[in-house]
């Protein structure tokens, strides 16, 4: 069986895959909350429905711990580390769900936000490998899985072109600008940014329900105020919560009853201290109510997704160059979602998902559909490198940025990559102890400030030492996007996948010169222009598969030629 495990920031879903059939292991009506509880008395965790129904004093709670391996992958729950966490839920997961309907797993696929460092995949894959205990386990980017999933499922009719990805999960929503080939032989993930828990999100709009609906009706038909704490949610005693968790089920149940019939009534019988609130809301007064929520969709569409998709060409003025948006996610059923996102994408079709586990079956199907019939699925990797260096002059560190651009390079997501060559002894690296540490950190693209201070107390992704004798003459660091980890000729973290190291620029040099062949005949081109560019490509005849340090003088001579072509018409 290809097994399917999509671990969301509220929810997690499982999915399988038995001879081209599905095979239900966490069906829609058992939602497996991504929640785990410690209790002191016990020294142990737990995870699913029992963390959340634990009310022991003392217990410690964590409801979004997917969002701690973004943050703070140093996070500790009581006295187990991140790591420990995830994989005490994977382990959860397989005893619970898996084990008895699962007799043998071929192969397991982990779902991923694009925006998850090097650390954060590790810890993960570390986890599955541990549990598990399978080789052929990979990390799937969410969004590519989502698109994979509903091609499957609708082979007669799939997306393809320029798609928006817009997933509304109970805790955050994510925004995905993919590429499709209408052959489906390449998808291609451009770009993954979120809106926070706090912004909009199925479980944003259950806290806009109590706040905006069910406790003004309760203080008007009783007459009683009900405490700020319960209306936000935040410092809740144990009991306390026990509670604030029955209002947020029933706000879910009358988010559903909404979007199934355009209508709900409800009655609570015990909603506080003995007080009960009963009212028939339609789908028009519901939007009227949520309009503080549903408006931070509306802005965020408006700003900042439409500056990002400035950045990737995808708009100009008032026309979005996208052929369709996927609307997936259990928040994306919500009254009115649809219907705003529309308004703010003029004339897009919008598309939603009707699969309650789209992302998971993506997982299962991906593997037998795409890995074996040779599909390429690229992405890209929005992260900076930099390298600690010794300074022989100052007798001290420093960081220098690897220049080797992984936000912009499309890269197949089991690829192996070189990202970096140098010669120590050439470069003055080695220490005054004769000794060579290489230490590589990894920061997320885009943030505005990178110093010294910045890096203090942080984990490198990469470090080794050699000793005076088993310095190389020459280091290669290779990108391993299989192993969600950076690397050298002499060090691997974990199992290499069986294909070759990718060239980012194949037949670069050849290229070159067919383009240099291609414009040196013609009349409008002044001759000495071509000249110079033939001495300039000599030069670089032994960078035949590696960008160079003057790449760019390579494109400003094509340019040139380019221009005088244009100017003769």
């Amino acid at each position: 069986m290809y097994l399917g495990i999509d671990i969301g920031t509220s929810y997690t879903k499982i999915a399988g895959l038995l001879e081209g059939k599905w095979v239900d292991i966490s069906p829609e009506e058992m939602l497996i909350p991504t929640a785990a509880a410690y209790l002191p008395s016990t020294d142990q965790l737990y995870f699913g429905n029992l963390a959340l129904r634990l009310d022991e004093p003392g217990a410690d709670r964590v409801f979004f711990f997917k969002l701690d391996l973004k943050r703070y992958v140093d996070f500790q729950l009581g006295p187990y580390q991140l790591r420990e966490v995830v994989e005490g839920f994977l382990s959860f997961l397989y005893s619970q769900y898996i084990k008895v309907k699962v007799p043998h797993i071929k192969s397991l696929a982990l779902s991923v936000p694009n925006y998850f460092g090097l650390k954060s995949r590790q810890i993960l894959l570390d986890a599955a490998r541990t549990v598990f205990g399978l080789t052929d386990i990979y990390l799937v980017p969410e969004p590519l899985a989502a698109l994979i999933a509903y091609n499957t499922l609708n082979v007669r009719q799939p997306l393809d072109g320029t798609i928006l990805s817009i997933d509304i999960g109970g805790g955050t929503t994510d925004f995905s600008f993919l590429d499709a080939a209408s052959d489906m032989q390449e998808l291609i993930l451009e770009s993954q940014f979120q809106i926070g828990y706090d912004a909009f999100s199925g479980s944003e709009l259950d806290h806009g329900i109590i706040r905006n609906i069910f406790v003004p009706l309760y203080q008007m038909e009783t007459g009683q105020r009900i405490p700020e704490k319960y209306i936000t949610g935040k410092s809740l005693l144990a009991a306390d919560r026990q509670l604030y968790n029955f209002w947020l089920v029933e706000a879910e149940k009358l988010k559903l009853k909404i979007s199934r019939n355009g209508y709900a009534a409800w009655y609570l019988s015990d909603f506080y201290k003995g007080g009960s609130i009963s009212s028939y809301i339609n789908q028009n007064l519901f939007l009227k109510y949520l309009e503080p929520v549903y408006s931070k969709l509306q802005v965020y569409c408006r700003s900042f997704l439409r500056d990002r998709a400035a950045l990737l060409g995808l708009v100009a003025g008032d026309d979005w160059h996208l052929d369709y948006i996927l609307l997936q996610g259990g928040g994306s059923l919500a009254p009115g979602v649809k219907q705003i996102i529309a308004e703010c994408f003029p004339g897009i079709p919008v598309i939603i998902s009707d699969s309650p586990d789209l992302v998971a079956r993506g997982l299962c199907c991906w593997n037998a559909h795409y890995l074996d019939s040779h599909t390429s699925l690229k992405t890209i990797y929005p992260f900076d490198f930099y390298r600690e260096i010794y300074d022989g002059l100052d007798n001290q560190t420093k960081l220098e940025k690897i220049p080797f651009d992984t936000a912009n390079l499309e890269l197949d997501i089991l690829g192996r990559y070189k990202i970096l060559t140098f010669s120590p002894e050439i470069n003055g690296d080695v220490t005054p102890e004769n000794e060579l540490s290489l230490k590589i950190y990894e920061v997320a693209q885009g943030e505005a400030v990178i110093t010294q201070e910045r890096f203090l107390g942080m984990e490198p992704v990469l470090e080794v030492i050699w000793s005076e004798k088993e310095i190389p003459v020459d280091i290669n660091v290779y990108l391993n996007m299989y192993n969600c980890s950076l690397e050298t000729d002499t060090q691997a973290a974990g199992p290499i996948w069986p294909e070759k190291t990718i060239p980012m620029f194949r037949d670069l040099f050849s290229r070159q010169l067919e383009s240099l062949k291609l414009i040196e005949n013609y009349k409008h081109i002044n001759p000495d222009l071509i000249k110079d560019f033939a001495i300039h490509l000599e030069k670089q005849k032994h960078h035949a598969h590696a960008p160079y340090d003057n790449h760019a003088q390579t494109v400003i001579y094509k340019l040139l030629c380019q221009l005088q072509i244009l100017d003769s018409k």
